[in-house]
């Protein structure tokens, strides 16, 4: 069965060559050269002497919040119940052990907040407006007027700190309304919910906000948050929901890409961006059926909420992976839906104006010969891993408990753009606390400086387009799972107290200095010394699933 399904995958990786993609071997040399160049004494190239990275001019640098995560005010001044605080509020949940409803209090503080960002000289803050408070029915004729006031002030306050709006339609947050009357995005009636809502957006916020991401991580919401809630029972179990979910998003983000390009873009000059989370899945030795699995995995987590917004539909690959369980299981439709002629035409020379990257950390992937036994994913993924039995994820974790990889930015950057070839926004990066570091955290400012220094590196080694560097989060808030018991900020929130207060960390310096001067500053990683000391293995390993990816990913 397995060999059969990896010559199945091979060929329809192999009739999938894009028309205009470079050879593997042209891929392969120039990604292996600049490998170990990266690792040798004396590279210099694209990196100054003096251990700094300097700055593009108008490169976008800024932190970011979540409405969900970090507001609180769950039912004040109109909002309605989202499809979060129904979850957080579930009694005895043990996958959300905490709640939500007041978090880091934002609603109430967050003019203090963005004056402290604004210390930190950034140019740039990325945001998201909740759907429950500006439209608590998901009724765009019915807005609640205190919650579009609050964005209006909210968007001003930005602005007066000498920042750039980077602003998120929706972060996991819909009125729970939606969910119990449509069945949330399991159903094709959200996408004209979701339209509805960006068109009032476009029209009330598009004066001031230059830069859209229609919803965040459309590949992570689907491949999780369908089953929390079916297991909580606040929806109904549906196993074949997950790519359903994606392909209303898909559908969601192309409309409403359409309604500004052809109704806003000509007053606004706004640009508007599709996000996804991406993992980096290195293959666990140089043998082809790792680097199959490796680029099976990307292409179905990743491709699959960004592919068809480039290049007009689904990968084979993806199509196979998914319709292949489809006939183990004898089902006479595709659990991925097609897109009929008139979705395709929406499609048509590209739905997305750039990719609003997320990354935090990476996966080792091995080809599994089913010998081993036991959970091959982690528990986000178990969504996907049937349709992935020859993937496992042999290390790696959701957080990032070390400090830096210094790969993991570049890993990332590359497979974006040698798959898709848009400019790029990272828009989420940042290091968890395992333990409260409280403002002493020295390994969240070297973490920032060995990703923004990756990324600038990459970017002048391949000449890829990234215009934007986000940190998550400017302050310490809920963090879904894992609650409170994670810390992203860059801004101390005194939860231990109950008082809330503020305090600027070490890395909110980081920032400040390097805004200041326009380079960024080596921090070097407790316990690590100047020089590299991470085997150009992994990157080399990684390269070669980028390569497959690169030139196989196409319809």
């Amino acid at each position: 069965m397995k060999r059969a399904l990896l010559v199945g995958l091979l060929c329809a990786l192999g009739s999938a060559a894009p028309d205009d993609s470079p050879s593997v071997e042209g891929r392969w040399n120039s990604i292996s050269r600049s490998a170990v160049a990266r690792n040798s004494p004396d590279n210099t190239k694209g990196i100054d002497r003096d251990g700094s990275e300097q700055l593009p001019v108008n490169f976008l640098v800024g932190a970011g919040l979540s409405a969900c995560q970090a507001e609180g005010a769950w039912n004040e001044e109109g909002k309605a119940e989202s499809v979060l605080d129904s979850v957080v509020h579930v009694k005895d949940n043990q996958m959300f052990p905490n709640n939500s409803d007041v978090s880091a209090d934002h609603y109430h503080r967050y003019v203090e907040d963005l004056a402290l960002a604004g210390q930190m000289k950034l140019n740039s803050f990325r945001f998201s407006i909740s759907w429950s408070r500006v439209l608590p029915s998901g009724d765009a004729s019915k807005p609640n007027e205190e919650g579009v006031n609050f964005y209006r002030r909210y968007i001003d306050a930005v602005l007066r700190n000498g920042m750039e709006p980077m602003v998120t339609m929706y972060h996991f947050d819909h009125p729970f309304s939606l969910e119990k009357e449509l069945n949330g995005w399991g159903s094709p009636a959200m996408v004209d919910k979701f339209v509805e809502y960006a068109g009032f957006l476009f029209k009330t916020f598009g004066q001031k906000v230059k830069y859209w991401v229609t919803m965040n991580e459309p590949n992570n919401y689907c491949v999780y948050f369908p089953t929390v809630l079916a297991t909580l029972g606040l929806a109904p179990a549906d196993e074949d929901v997950t790519y359903r979910c994606m392909h209303h998003m898909n559908l969601a983000h192309a409309r409403a890409y359409r309604l500004y390009k052809e109704t806003y873009y000509d007053s606004q000059k706004g640009r508007v961006g599709s996000s996804v989370l991406v993992w980096p899945a290195v293959p666990a030795s140089t043998r082809s059926e790792d680097v199959l699995a490796s680029d099976a995995f990307m292409q179905l987590f990743s491709g699959t909420v960004v592919h068809p917004l480039v290049y007009g539909d689904y990968s084979e690959a993806t199509r196979f992976l998914v319709d292949m369980r489809n006939a183990e299981r004898g089902l006479t439709e595709s659990r991925l839906p097609f897109f009929n002629e008139t979705e395709k035409q929406l499609l048509q020379g590209g739905a997305t104006d750039f990719i609003a990257l997320n990354v935090y950390n990476s996966y080792t992937v091995a080809y599994d010969h089913g010998t081993t036994g036991g959970d091959r994913m982690p528990r986000l993924l178990r969504a996907i891993e049937d349709d992935l039995p020859f993937v496992r994820m042999a290390a790696g974790d959701e957080y990032d408990e070390t400090g830096a990889d210094e790969f993991v930015m570049h890993d990332a950057l590359m497979w974006t753009w040698n798959a898709y070839h848009l400019p790029i926004a990272v828009t989420e990066n940042g290091f968890a606390d395992v333990k409260s570091l409280w403002v002493k955290d020295t390994v969240r400012a070297a973490f920032h400086s060995t990703n923004l220094r990756s990324l600038m590196a990459t970017m002048k080694q391949y000449d890829v387009q990234v215009f934007a560097y986000y940190a998550w989060a400017l302050l310490d808030i809920f963090e879904f799972t894992a609650g409170f018991s994670r810390n992203f900020g860059l801004v101390h929130v005194d939860y231990d107290s109950g008082s809330l207060n503020r305090t600027l960390k070490y890395s909110s310096t980081f920032f400040r200095e390097m805004m200041e001067s326009g380079r960024v500053p080596y921090v070097q990683p407790p316990g690590k010394s100047h020089s590299s000391t991470v085997s150009p293995s992994g990157i080399l390993l990684f390269a070669l699933a980028t390569c497959a990816f690169a030139t196989f990913n196409k319809r």
